[in-house]
């Protein structure tokens, strides 16, 4: 399987997260939704710290 990142820039916030043993379910994400999972992450570090996470538009 290959690592694949596609960003779209639109101002669209729309994703959502897999975990590490999860099946991913896409690989196109926004630039803004991006930024949207990297605040939460500085925000609140504990609730993904040494999480493996895949992020990805809904249906994509």
């Amino acid at each position: 399987m290959k690592n694949v990142t596609i960003q779209r820039k639109t101002d669209e916030v729309d994703y959502e997260t897999t975990r590490k043993g999860q099946p991913e379910k896409g690989s196109v994400i926004s630039q803004k939704s991006l930024a949207t999972l990297i605040t939460k992450i500085i925000e609140a570090p504990e609730k993904y710290n040494l999480e493996n996470l895949g992020v990805n538009k809904p249906k994509s």
